[in-house]
């Protein structure tokens, strides 16, 4: 891709963030305390088509009925306008006080992710990783800065939360029923792998080029989880085909 199309790509994206923007205020006036972009928008690696634009909206409250139902028609309306998002936006709608206590009580957040519609979940530490890159990395693009909203997450427990995360994938490989769930998969653990060696994140991209230069004997399929990415019709390849090579590559490379 060349320099001028990767600034349209950008531009682009961050035309759909001011929309978010002044809906979001619309919807939610005073309740609104800030709106914050982390991911691939601010580590510079994202790619049109296939990144998500990754948002977290802080309220003062939980949502209630009226904002959860006008929120889903904002998100409806834009994939509506812009049909090429869909499925990539990953927003959470999180009160100000469960960012605070999100250790040691569960919250219901609001969420909108690929593949899925905008509904509510109960969450906790379980999110550590996604709190912990919200405050090293996200920006403020409405309210006051992150870190005074997010209590300091040790490195350490960080690293243990992606160890983690990545070896409930011996389990849950055996579920996914197509092929972009399962190169999700191998991505992840090789950018959790990569964390962990280096004691600092990458990009799915560049962790995977490690992963395949430190581990070829699945250089292939790493390879292929790429290609997947962007198109998971780039062969002829079944997910039944693909799913053996996947799960024999976990219990591989997480002993």
């Amino acid at each position: 891709m060349t320099d001028a199309a990767e600034k349209r790509n950008i531009q682009l994206a961050h035309h759909i963030i001011d929309r978010l923007i002044d809906e979001l205020k619309r919807i939610l006036r005073s309740d609104l305390v800030g709106i914050y972009l982390y991911g691939s928008l601010i580590s510079g690696d994202f790619e049109l088509g296939i990144s998500d634009i990754d948002l977290v909206v802080v309220l003062k409250a939980e949502l209630d009925e009226r904002q959860f139902q006008a929120l889903r028609q904002m998100h409806t309306g834009i994939v509506r306008d812009h049909p090429a998002w869909r499925d990539r936006f990953e927003l959470a709608y999180i009160s100000r006080r469960a960012l605070k206590t999100f250790r040691h009580t569960e919250s219901s957040i609001g969420i909108i992710s690929p593949g899925e519609p905008f509904h509510i979940i109960q969450a906790g530490e379980d999110w550590l990783i996604s709190w912990y890159a919200l405050r090293q990395n996200g920006l403020a693009l409405q309210g006051p800065p992150i870190a005074s909203l997010i209590d300091p997450i040790p490195h350490e427990d960080w690293l243990d939360a992606v160890h983690e995360h990545i070896h409930l994938f011996r389990e849950s490989v055996k579920k996914p029923h197509n092929k972009q769930a399962l190169s999700y998969i191998v991505l992840t653990v090789a950018r959790g792998l990569y964390t962990l060696e280096h004691e600092r994140d990458a990009s799915k991209v560049a962790a995977a080029n490690w992963l395949a230069a430190s581990a070829p004997q699945w250089a292939d399929l790493i390879q292929r989880a790429l290609r997947y990415r962007r198109d998971p019709a780039a062969d002829g390849l079944k997910a039944e085909g693909l799913r053996p090579q996947v799960e024999a590559f976990v219990i591989d490379v997480l002993p």
